[in-house]
């Protein structure tokens, strides 16, 4: 038995966290039966990526509390998608709960012997991909055998008397769509006040940055995600995130008089957006090329991806095309200075 906690200071430990240990076992791992509470629709795109680059022979996912408390539409498409695949492949299911609602997150691990280990405690399946939500979690990683082969067989009895394949329910009403920045880490929502203020504050020192579509960037910039992942050092390929973002500014912009400068001191600045959120920005590499949010790259992917999904021009697990960003109305975004010292406004905004 082993605990697993977030380690978020001050409350670190030496215990490894949930999903060190998620994808340690893996590579050792032929079938996988998950019963969680929860999704995100990042969180299905990854797994599904999991299934793709390794031996992952089965996958079952029974998903908790959804039927009763509703999908976002964007997380209901991901988990239809993910059952379609699984299905198509042979490889598995997504079911849902629907006579209650089940909390539990529960996690088995089978190999050619049957059940050998499992994860039981507070992580729901968005733990996989580090969301970026300061929320501690702790569960216990069981290696014992008998309670390991207990825990499938109550999945196991939890399906076959509680739930329905996606597919074959009717599902029509939705959550409204999350705001995806709501409660991360190192992102604040601010006032009106000081939205109109950074607006008044505005400078004539503006950019505007290109967003390259999959044509001429199919794994890189908004596209990072189709990548062919990153290889563990127990030869697990760990896909790249679904809103991992690190554009590449064209040098004809990001040479201009005015525009930040990698490695002094105004390489890092706060930003505040159109639609009123702040974060830390940082530009980096030769000719200040590298423009990405600060401390997590997942940020600035979230901003501009999820103004994409919110606008209904792009699903998750799809490609960022130039014809998402003509349907958007967009296809760059705006960088200004304003006068206040170490503030940037961002502007993805459009007209309707």
């Amino acid at each position: 038995m082993e605990f697993l906690h977030s380690n978020y200071p001050p409350a670190k430990t030496a215990c490894r966290s949930f999903a060190d240990a998620f994808y340690d076992m893996l590579p050792g791992t032929s079938s996988l039966d998950i019963a969680v509470g929860y999704i995100t629709a990042d969180s299905l795109i990854e797994i599904q990526k999991l299934v793709e680059f390794n031996d992952l022979r089965t996958l079952n996912l029974t998903i908790g509390m959804h039927y009763l408390d509703r999908f976002t539409k964007t997380e209901y498409n991901a988990a239809v998608d993910l059952n379609n695949y699984l299905r198509e492949q042979s490889r598995g299911q997504v079911r849902l709960v629907t006579p209650f609602r089940y909390h539990g997150k529960l996690y088995s691990y089978s190999n050619a012997s049957g059940p050998y280990a499992g994860i039981i405690g507070s992580n729901n399946l968005s733990s996989i991909t580090g969301g970026g939500a300061r929320i501690y979690e702790s569960s216990i990683l069981l290696d014992d055998r008998r309670l390991a082969t207990e825990m499938h067989s109550f999945i196991q009895h939890l399906v076959d008397s509680s739930t329905e394949n996606i597919a074959d329910l009717t599902i029509e009403q939705f959550n409204d769509q999350n705001a995806l920045l709501e409660g991360h880490e190192n992102v604040k929502k601010v006032d009106t006040h000081t939205l109109v203020n950074c607006l008044d504050s505005r400078t004539n020192i503006t950019f505007e940055i290109p967003i390259k579509g999959y044509e001429v960037s199919p794994q890189s910039n908004l596209n990072v995600f189709f990548g062919r992942g990153r290889v563990s050092k127990n030869g697990l390929v760990k896909p790249r995130h679904w809103y991992e973002v690190e554009l590449i500014v064209p040098k004809n912009v990001a040479t201009q008089a005015g525009y930040p400068v990698a490695k002094t001191p105004n390489a890092e600045f706060d930003v505040i957006t159109d639609d009123g959120w702040t974060f830390r920005c940082k530009v980096s590499g030769d000719y200040n090329k590298n423009f990405r949010s600060e401390g997590d790259l997942k940020i600035l992917g979230k901003w501009l991806k999820g103004r994409l999904e919110n606008a209904g021009v792009l699903n998750v697990g799809e490609p960022v095309t130039q014809e998402t960003l003509r349907r958007y109305g967009r296809s760059s975004f705006s960088l200004t200075k304003t006068k206040i010292p170490g503030l940037w406004f961002l502007d993805f905004g459009v007209t309707k």
